[in-house]
């Protein structure tokens, strides 16, 4: 995937995001405080309107801070930060190894300005175990990403807002988790068997 193809999909995911912010907005309003789906679309309309040009490194490098400025909640931070870390490891060419080697970065980026691990229901137990499903199956399809998300339904949060719903949390996806997957499968279609 070259930049004028990753530029393509992070532009694609406002669409994504307008069409799926009442999802989001849902699923937050049963285990948060309703606003993931809002802040979402905010998020990358910013994208779609600032993030214009520039090689594979400058377009994940301002999503970033396009991401930082423009979401609120925890979820800027950590997708910002996450997009300005692993645009030091983007080729110009991002192939599946490549994809791998950044997934890799988001998770590490996520867990530390997160404070999070596996199975504590976030957008964390989608990332950090996207770049095993890329290893395994040579790509990141919807389907496949989706699953881990769905993992999330019962499992109870124990991080942010949704921990204060302690056993109720269990039944519903988590909205980080589900907003995880299509930026996860925007990052990745295209390369491998994605």
């Amino acid at each position: 995937m070259d930049s004028e193809k990753l530029l393509a999909q992070l532009h694609g995911l406002k669409t994504v995001f307008d069409e799926k912010e009442s999802e989001l907005t849902a699923l937050d309003r049963e285990i948060g405080d309703g606003d993931h789906g809002v802040n979402m679309k905010r998020g990358f309309n910013a994208v779609n309107e600032k993030v214009s040009e520039g090689s594979t490194k400058e377009i994940l490098k301002q999503t970033g801070m396009t991401l930082m400025s423009s979401i609120g909640g925890a979820s800027g931070p950590l997708y910002g930060f996450s997009f300005v870390k692993m645009s030091d490891a983007a080729n110009d060419e991002i192939d599946a190894d490549n994809l791998a080697e950044m997934l890799d970065i988001f998770t590490g980026t996520v867990a530390e300005k997160g404070k999070v691990e596996g199975g504590e229901k976030t957008m964390y137990d989608v990332i950090s175990k996207s770049a095993g499903v890329l290893r395994e199956t040579g790509g990141l399809k919807m389907e496949d990403v989706q699953k881990l998300a769905d993992d999330t339904e019962d499992m109870i949060a124990t991080k942010g807002r949704a921990a204060y719903f302690k056993e109720k949390s269990k039944g519903t996806v988590d909205p980080g988790a589900q907003s995880a997957v299509y930026i996860i499968h925007a990052l990745g279609e295209g390369v491998g068997n994605g």
